[in-house]
């Protein structure tokens, strides 16, 4: 903050600033170096969120993630709520939306668990998950459509998951695990997954989950 100061007295007079105005100018100054003033767009990002995997609270979580629409204790400090730092135990970090789903530490295993995944499904052990994959789905993993959609409807559900049990702590100030949250991904995708094998008829099922999946004695098994 004094070395923000310094650099405004350079070039003005802030003994003529008011305190607000200076408060506002080193917030400004600070805050903008942990979270970026720019959405992210482009056909690539709104391709990812009109998925055909993607069901409607998927596809608006990752629509309100690429505006930067997600109420965040970042956003909410902007509006002078708060202090802005992420509400999980021990973590004393602005919650930013990258913080939120990809930098805090919580998110590690999420993430961990998907490269993973990603490895056996794609059988290329050259790529890695990355924060734009993270937040946006851009520079996906070298695959075909029928992974690709599978992919997206996975990450998707490990950021819903997230979102949700950041939720529970602010409003409920109850959170779980991680490997808990983790293994309702599971059960959530599994769940998505059985569905459509009764629903769909075989080869259409084939195309959208084949590569995840295996069926014996008549019943789909789930290979997460």
């Amino acid at each position: 903050m004094r070395e923000t100061l310094r650099i405004m007295s350079t070039v003005g007079d802030v003994s003529q600033s008011s305190a607000r105005d200076l408060y506002r100018a080193v917030f400004d100054e600070l805050v903008g170096q942990v979270q970026s003033n720019h959405f992210a767009s482009g056909p690539e990002v709104w391709r990812v969120v009109h998925s055909r995997s993607l069901d409607y609270r998927r596809r608006d979580l990752l629509r309100r993630i690429a505006h930067d629409a997600i109420v965040t204790n970042l956003k909410r400090l902007r509006w002078r709520l708060g202090d802005g730092i992420c509400p999980r135990t021990r973590c004393t970090k602005w919650e930013s939306v990258s913080h939120v789903f990809w930098q805090c530490d919580y998110v590690a295993l999420f993430w961990e668990w998907f490269q993973v995944l990603t490895d056996r499904l794609t059988l290329c052990n050259t790529w890695a998950v990355s924060q734009d994959y993270a937040l946006y789905g851009l520079s996906p993993p070298p695959c075909n459509t029928s992974v690709q959609d599978i992919l997206t409807f996975v990450s998707a559900s490990i950021k819903l998951a997230l979102w949700r049990d950041r939720c529970n702590i602010v409003f409920r100030g109850v959170g779980r695990p991680a490997d808990v949250v983790l293994a309702s991904v599971r059960a959530e995708v599994k769940l998505r997954v059985e569905s459509d094998f009764v629903r769909l008829p075989r080869s259409a099922f084939g195309r959208r989950w084949g590569p995840l999946v295996s069926v014996r004695a008549g019943r789909v098994v789930v290979n997460l």
